[in-house]
């Protein structure tokens, strides 16, 4: 995976601008060959949710913590998520102690307003949060993080809401799709965090 060097602190104005320049200097190569998954699942239909959702890679860390990029003490346990949503009979989650962040690997997103959702539990204190950013790869090379939100979560296994991908300002850039992670960070006094079955609605107006 790339290094990780823009600034979180990117403007609306900048992110247009950097959208423009990208367009217009890419070379029309640069989009080919792009295809984001079909949404197969309805897991949040119990909580409100109809949309229909592709499972990130290894969404679930049924495959350990393959594919993706774990630090600061962050591992795969025992104990799924409470609800079965990607099925019955899964058996891990993501622990994510503070100090730690988990980056997904790469997934396709498209530009119609894509949302990402997973399952969290808080275990950390009062002020234990869940910080997730997005980290969106341009065809010309690079890597620019921007901040999506903060999960305050509780004990309980619970569906995050859900959270609006903002690299659909960015998928012009790549013919209307574009190559994202989700980068999960605890962030407060005590945090601490499992997370578990992280899907992306790559299309969301269908």
């Amino acid at each position: 995976m790339p290094p990780d060097h823009a600034s979180t602190g990117i403007t609306m104005a900048q992110l247009f601008e950097l959208a423009y320049t990208a367009v217009t200097a890419a070379p029309a190569s640069a989009s080919l060959g792009l295809v984001c998954a079909a949404p197969v699942w309805q897991p949040f239909t119990p909580w409100g949710d109809p949309a229909w959702y592709s499972f990130a890679p290894n969404g679930g860390f049924e495959n350990g913590a393959t594919g993706w990029t774990l630090a600061g003490g962050a591992k795969v346990v025992a104990g799924s998520e409470s609800f079965g949503a990607h099925g019955a009979g899964e058996k891990n989650a993501l622990s994510l102690p503070s100090g730690s962040s988990a980056t997904t690997p790469q997934v396709c997103v498209g530009v119609l307003d894509p949302t990402m959702r997973y399952f969290a539990a808080n275990d950390g204190g009062l002020l234990s949060l869940m910080s997730v950013s997005i980290l969106y790869y341009p065809p010309g090379g690079g890597v620019i993080t921007l901040p999506l939100g903060v999960n305050v979560g509780a004990k309980a296994w619970a569906p995050s809401l859900p959270t609006l991908v903002t690299a659909n300002l960015l998928g012009v850039l790549s013919g209307g799709k574009a190559m994202v992670a989700f980068r999960f960070t605890p962030i407060g006094l005590g945090a601490k965090w499992r997370i578990d079955d992280v899907y992306v609605d790559p299309m969301a107006r269908h």
